[in-house]
């Protein structure tokens, strides 16, 4: 066995320890945000694993893996959000059977599952996550400007939908 594959094996286990206490402790809450983003449990979890895939391919040289996650987990989001548009397979969270007992929760899910995909991870980000403008804007790769901008535009057309 050469050197290269025996400093692997050291390497490998702990790198796999490490990543499995960051995916017992992370994996619940990035399931939790992509099903906000995506309405669907089985898509989130997907997306998910795609994300924790990409986490774990750079785990020791990510500084911060919690915002990488976060960002992997928006991007692959948005990429299933952009295969199910191409489909015409648009798909709220009521139409994947969550029930929602209060009709005006309903219609604010309705809603929010309209928004334009960056408007609706600001929304979601935000007001379920508890995200900064700063996590945000990362998670997007944008400015926090941005993020203002984008929430701005957000609860105006919530607004109006909800009030209708």
């Amino acid at each position: 066995m050469n050197d290269a594959v025996r400093r692997s094996e050291v390497v490998i286990p702990r790198a796999t320890e490490g990543f499995g206490e960051f995916y017992r402790r992370e994996y619940d809450r990035a399931v939790r945000l992509a099903w906000l983003l995506t309405g669907s449990r089985v898509a989130a979890e997907d997306v998910v694993q795609d994300a924790m895939t990409k986490v774990y391919r750079s785990f020791e040289r990510v500084a911060s893996p919690e915002p990488y996650l976060r960002r992997a987990v928006v991007n692959a989001a948005r990429s299933r959000h952009r295969d199910e548009r191409r489909q015409r397979e648009r798909l709220t969270l009521l139409e994947r059977g969550r029930a929602v007992p209060d009709t005006r929760d309903r219609e604010l899910l309705g809603a929010i599952g309209e928004l334009p995909y960056r408007q609706r991870v600001v929304i979601v980000a935000r007001y379920w996550g508890g995200w900064s403008e700063l996590e945000i804007a990362q998670a997007l790769g944008c400015r926090p400007g941005t993020v203002k901008s984008l929430a701005s535009r957000a609860l105006s057309r919530l607004r109006m939908e909800v009030d209708e």
